[in-house]
């Protein structure tokens, strides 16, 4: 059964009065508004893309509210949306906003950084958060800071060897030498020596020991944390450390390191093994790692305890 035309037209005329008021409520938009005004937007325009500059205000305010990248609501997520003309029609493209933009460095910058088994503190960490309450601190800070510049320019430089007791700080003082040099757009590879000569281990079950070794002998700025602390064998010695600490020395790549022990302890430490003392094969050690850094004997409190 047919609706009367009456009913019909009385319908029509309802859905217009609708089209009308959103469209009302659309162009009063501040942000709209100007860009009808800038642009010389006819009535025509307005009605043929209406839906366009709905499009548009419903995202805008979504970015008004927007906390950050990860929260974002908006139908391209990250993008702001912008109008624009186009063979006299009104058009919309959604361009990379603020909070996608620094989320984007920031993911950028922490390929920069390749970390192993290191804490999160130590990877936070910064030159200017270390505490300076003795001169050794200061020294090491001021020269961490120039190697630093050194390594950005391309001057070919020792690293630093910083040793002393447990818990001064000597991880955290490499993390921020890393994060530094991460600015610098460095990239750096940082890890807990005796965690990664457990996984190296590992490798030679998975096909990936060469692949691992290479990886960090090659890094541009290689950090190793608490050499010392590992289990200590002749193969980690001659087989993994040597090779690693040559490879370096041979191409002149900075190279740093943490340790409980001074060059004269750590010496000792790298002799003893199962199979006896062995004098000469830790010298050859000793002498690539005096060859890539200078010692540095960071005194101080236990901060670690006091936390």
């Amino acid at each position: 059964m047919m609706k009367p035309m009456g009913s019909i037209l009385n319908a029509n005329s309802e859905i217009f009065k609708r089209i009308e008021k959103i469209k009302q409520e659309t162009i009063k938009d501040p942000e709209i508004s100007a860009f009808i005004g800038a642009n010389h937007v006819t009535e025509q325009m307005i009605d043929n893309d209406l839906s366009v500059l709905q499009e548009y205000k419903d995202s805008s305010i979504m970015c008004q509210d927007c906390a950050s990248y990860g929260q974002c609501k908006n139908f391209v997520p990250g993008h702001t949306p912008e109008l624009y003309i186009e063979n006299n029609h009104i058009k919309i493209r959604h361009l990379p906003c603020p909070s996608k933009l620094a989320y984007d460095e920031e993911q950028k910058m922490k390929q920069f950084i390749t970390a192993i088994h290191m804490p999160k503190d130590v990877l936070n960490a910064k030159l200017a958060d270390i505490y300076l309450d003795d001169k050794t601190r200061i020294d090491i800070v001021r020269r961490a800071g120039m190697v630093c510049r050194d390594i950005a320019k391309g001057v070919d430089t020792k690293g630093m060897y910083i040793h002393g007791p447990f818990g001064t700080g000597k991880s955290f003082i490499l993390g921020a030498i890393a994060n530094e040099l991460k600015e610098r757009h460095i990239y750096t590879t940082l890890m807990y020596f005796p965690e990664f000569i457990r996984e190296l281990k590992s490798g030679f079950n998975d096909g990936t020991y060469t692949e691992r070794l290479n990886r960090v002998k090659n890094t541009p700025v290689l950090m190793l944390d608490d050499i010392g602390a590992e289990d200590l064998t002749p193969w980690v010695r001659d087989e993994v450390l040597g090779p690693i600490l040559n490879y370096r020395m041979m191409n002149n790549m900075p190279t740093f390191f943490s340790s409980n022990f001074d060059f004269k302890e750590l010496s000792h430490h790298l002799s003893i093994t199962k199979q006896g003392a062995e004098q000469t094969k830790a010298r050859r050690i000793m002498e690539r790692i005096e060859t890539l850094s200078d010692e540095y004997m960071l005194s101080g409190k236990n901060y670690r305890r006091e936390k």
